[in-house]
């Protein structure tokens, strides 16, 4: 495709909207299921179509460009493009803003050209860090030595203050306040030293001498937003009691309580709806205010959010808002409990059905982190409603949901018929002493194969509000977090009281056979208990993917006899002798493959609401 970067990067927006547009359709109810299936497997050749052009245009614009050979107007036209897909955490490609940002530092580095190599090193940290998620154990960037990187490498430049021109300063400035970004903060350790890097920035933007300088500069608005990061702390003080952590926070409570009506209508991003929760809980973590104080802010804005307003603000404000009222009323004394149960037992089950009902057509990417931190605090005993929500998580990503229907399907019938043909390989599975008590407890160890298929992928909701894009392939450093979700997921359906069995086959359904590849690579053995399952879910999912030619527009199906051939080529290593077997059985294949597109047309006419049969 002939056509200049101008007109390269106006088709690769273009292309990226309509991807958006097509790749997670929504149906009237009533058409008709073969014309839901044709126009669900339409969008997707046409999604791949695109991708494919796009990834052409961005390997000759972008991917593969020699920074040394950019002209001035290709640096300007790169970062125009750059800006249009940067908006912070509302991007419409946080990935590729980022690997423009670093051909840009690299072009910067090549001329020598210190104000553009510190703008560079301000946009290609800060797109790393908006591309990014953060771990559920250690709740930091998983990118976040290389964000640091590229901020304290700016900051560098600050002994050459007075000699920069005034916009390079402001990036500096900038540069410098970011410093903290990607900073564990999840003990006592990690916290002290991200205070140490905050008091390290403050005491250069709270500097009369720069103020001086440059008084121009928004430098209340600078102290403002330093003050709302360190509010982050309150994440660790939830966890453990720190008297000297929470001295700090309270002070950056108390002066962002005390600014909040000065930037009012000012700048959206300094509007923290939260503002009241960090005084009151900042005042109680420092012992100096009440408990119920806390309580009584989170039930009020937690339930002020009307039942059916979708925004971003009110998908925040009822769910999250209701995880951390959960944390701070299991701390009421007993009076205190006795007063706020009900109230807070309503809160609670109005999040939970809030994101049971919500319309699949509004569901928003924010849904998915907010969902997640709901589920990190779930206390209910009641496994229905437990299990209600773990389906409400996984209803909101239409192509996951699918993905999940089918490969719990797909387990279940790899591990019938190895119960079937030779139960005496799966002898350990779930506490099994024999063969013959494989078969008698098959129903519920099929049972359980489903279960752990339909959750294998639950962890995904803490990652794809970052990196879902159907309109490339992902990025080494989105790929990279992707990798996260199998632990994210295990730790989800811990929390919420499903048991160890479906926690560890979330852990381990990507890693290899053999134990020598796959992810997450840091953990021990497949516990033998559960190994069986595994074996079978492995191969389900690389079914599933590798096989649906309705809505799958990452590459174009394979035919089922393609994917038995890579299947029989990775036996031993990646995938389990005993299940690949299974497919040397002509007759089981043919009948599997036939049952597989039966089904995987039912499941998208579930999960995309078909309306009545075809008479």
């Amino acid at each position: 495709m002939e056509c200049t970067q101008a007109e390269a990067f106006e088709q690769y927006i273009r292309d990226l909207r309509v991807v958006r547009s097509i790749s997670r359709p929504s149906f009237p109810e009533g058409k008709a299921p073969t014309a839901v299936l044709e126009e669900i497997q339409t969008n997707a050749l046409r999604c791949n179509a695109l991708m494919r052009q796009n990834e052409a245009l961005l390997a000759q614009f972008v991917y593969d460009r020699d920074p040394a050979s950019l002209t001035e107007e290709d640096i300007q036209g790169l970062s125009a493009f750059a800006g249009r897909l940067f908006n912070y955490a509302n991007s419409e490609d946080m990935g590729v803003a980022f690997k423009v940002h670093q051909l840009l530092l690299a072009a910067a580095r090549s001329r020598e050209d210190v104000p553009m190599i510190v703008r560079e090193l301000y946009y290609t940290g800060i797109t790393l860090h908006y591309m990014n998620v953060r771990d559920e154990g250690t709740g930091i960037n998983l990118l976040g030595d290389a964000i640091q990187v590229y901020f304290t490498e700016a900051a560098e430049y600050m002994s050459r203050y007075e000699q920069l021109d005034r916009n390079t300063r402001q990036y500096l400035i900038r540069c410098v306040g970011n410093t903290r970004l990607g900073m564990s903060r999840g003990t006592h350790a990690e916290s002290c030293r991200y205070l140490e890097r905050f008091r390290r920035a403050m005491d250069i933007i709270q500097s009369a001498h720069y103020h001086a300088l440059d008084p121009e500069f928004p430098w209340e608005s600078y102290i403002y937003s330093m003050h709302m990061d360190r509010m982050t702390l309150l994440t660790h003080l939830r966890q453990e009691e720190d008297p000297e952590v929470a001295r700090q926070v309270l002070e950056s409570a108390e002066y962002i309580w005390g600014h909040k009506k000065k930037y009012k209508g000012q700048d959206a991003r300094l509007q923290n709806w939260r503002v009241p929760y960090f005084y009151a809980a900042a005042r109680y973590h420092a012992g100096v205010g009440s408990l119920e104080d806390v309580v009584k802010i989170l039930l009020e804005s937690a339930g002020s959010v009307a039942q059916d307003d979708y925004s971003a603000e009110a998908i925040n404000r009822k769910l999250v808002l209701a995880a951390y009222l959960s944390v701070y009323a299991e701390r009421l004394d007993e009076a205190g409990a006795q007063r706020y149960r009900a109230t807070v037992e309503q809160v609670r089950r109005s999040a939970d059905q809030y994101l049971e009902q919500m319309p699949a057509s509004q569901y928003p990417r924010v849904v998915n982190s907010a969902a997640w931190e709901l589920s990190k605090i779930s206390t209910s005993s009641d496994e229905t409603a437990n299990r209600r929500m773990l389906g409400s998580i996984l209803a909101g990503h239409k192509p996951t949901y699918v993905h999940s229907l089918m490969v719990a399907e797909l387990t279940r019938a790899l591990l019938q018929r190895q119960i079937e043909t030779r139960p005496e390989t799966l002898v350990g599975l779930l506490g099994c002493r024999s063969a013959a008590e494989v078969q008698v407890r098959r129903e519920e160890l099929c049972q359980t194969a489903y279960e752990c298929g339909l959750y294998h992928d639950l962890g995904k909701c803490a990652v794809l509000m970052y990196i879902d894009n159907n309109a490339r392939r992902l990025l080494d450093e989105e790929f990279f977090c992707i990798q996260s979700h199998p632990r994210t997921g295990a730790d989800i359906l811990n929390r919420m009281g499903c048991g160890r069995t479906l926690a560890l086959a979330a852990l381990y359904h990507h890693c290899y056979y053999n134990g020598k590849g796959g992810y997450p690579n840091d953990v021990p053995s497949c516990p033998p208990e559960i190994k069986g399952i595994v074996d079978a879910l492995s191969v389900a999912d690389s079914l599933d993917a590798a096989t649906d030619n309705i809505g799958r527009c990452y590459n174009l199906a394979k035919p089922f006899r393609t994917l038995l051939e890579e299947l029989r080529a990775q036996s031993g290593t990646r995938y389990a002798p005993n299940v690949v077997a299974l497919f040397e059985d002509e007759r089981f294949c043919q009948q599997l493959a036939e049952n597989t597109d039966d089904e995987r047309k039912r499941v998208y006419l579930q999960v995309y609401h078909a309306g009545r049969e075809e008479k």
